[in-house]
């Protein structure tokens, strides 16, 4: 799979975390992700598409007008990849940032996606 393939589901996967509207939410992780795709980060281990949508609506309620965003450029071989992200607040103040490492699946949707945040210093 290209680089730009590769951004373009990443940005596609973000864009899951910064829409409002949950339909429109569930659409995109079912372009992006498996259907018994994995999900796993420190505070939460999800399993299938609804149950990380369930997650990412909490997170959005929490945090309204924030956007998660790719920082730079993706980093793969074989069918593993990583990317950075942070998380901004509508007033821009970065909220979190990490990097995930996902798997792929044979159809080059995740089948794995594992967050590492940054610690907050608070």
């Amino acid at each position: 799979m290209s680089a730009q393939t590769l951004e373009m589901l990443i940005d596609r996967y973000c864009a899951a975390w910064n829409t409002q509207d949950a339909g429109e939410r569930r659409t995109i992780l079912k372009s992006v992700l498996v259907e018994d795709g994995l999900y796993v980060d420190p505070s939460v281990r999800t399993v299938g598409i609804e149950a990380l949508a369930v997650h990412i609506d909490g997170v959005v309620a929490r945090n309204p007008g924030a956007r998660i965003s790719r920082t730079g450029a993706v980093d793969a071989h074989h069918d593993v990849l990583r990317f950075a992200w942070n998380n901004r607040l509508a007033s821009g103040n970065v909220l979190r940032q990490g990097i995930d490492f996902c798997m792929l699946a044979a159809d080059g949707r995740f089948q794995s996606i594992a967050g590492f945040l940054e610690p907050t210093g608070t």
